[in-house]
């Protein structure tokens, strides 16, 4: 896998996701009911179901979901040519699949994203794990976005939907719809490479939507030894 879809896989993970069946509908019943976010059950985040980012390796994840009758494993990306890294994907029970395991050196799992049913509202994991330090904002249609909420010391991505487009609210009551675990190496090059704004509270979500009016970290090109080409 390249550097360049590792990356967009960091902040667009739902996006992609969803819009393999067609129409976006980032509220999807059909993907991962889990609540283990707030339960800590099995492994609390980073670690999820025994699988932790930076630990495991890509061997044992997938034998561990192949082990559990819950899951189906779906498509995989071995490794190209001089690029060592592999991907594979799975799905709960007969649904699409709906979340992806990554590893960069084709050993050790490095992250993965777990595309959510939204059966967790914002509230109660802002109780458990605090603030996020750094807040980003997509827009996906006029009725539809996702605010992105980065927690470097977990370290992990919580993805959590927005009704209304970017007029719409960052709040309590938002859905989760995805969670992004990952090592601290990967971690470290989001917040390097990506144009993140720093949590500025529960305001509209074009507050954090590229705008300029308030402070970011990362540029959308950072280091050219590990960012990918703008």
């Amino acid at each position: 896998m390249n550097r360049r879809l590792l990356y967009a896989l960091l902040l667009f993970a739902a996006v992609a996701l969803a819009s393999c069946a067609g129409e976006i509908n980032l509220l999807d019943e059909t993907k991962l009911r889990d609540t283990s976010l707030l339960s800590g059950e099995p492994c609390g985040a980073p670690c999820w179901n025994g699988i932790t980012p930076g630990e495991t390796s890509y061997r044992d994840a997938k034998l561990i979901l192949q082990s559990d009758g819950r899951f189906k494993i779906g498509e995989e990306s071995e490794a190209e040519g001089d690029d060592p890294g592999r991907v594979f994907t799975f799905a709960e029970g007969e649904n699409a699949d709906c979340c992806q395991v990554i590893s960069r050196d084709g050993e050790t799992i490095t992250s993965f994203m777990l595309q959510v049913a939204p059966v967790m509202t914002y509230g109660p994991v802002f109780d458990k794990y605090g603030e996020p330090r750094y807040v980003a904002g997509q827009q996906v249609s006029d009725e539809q976005a996702y605010a992105v909420f980065v927690y470097p010391d977990t370290p992990m991505v919580i993805y959590a939907y927005v009704a209304g487009g970017n007029q719409g609210a960052v709040s309590v009551d938002n859905k989760i719809i995805g969670v992004m675990h990952m090592a601290g190496a990967e971690m470290q090059e989001l917040l390097t490479c990506a144009r993140l704004n720093y949590w500025q509270g529960f305001v509209p979500l074009n507050t954090y939507a590229g705008t300029e009016e308030f402070d970011y970290v990362g540029s959308g090109v950072g280091d050219e030894a590990i960012c990918p080409e703008s």
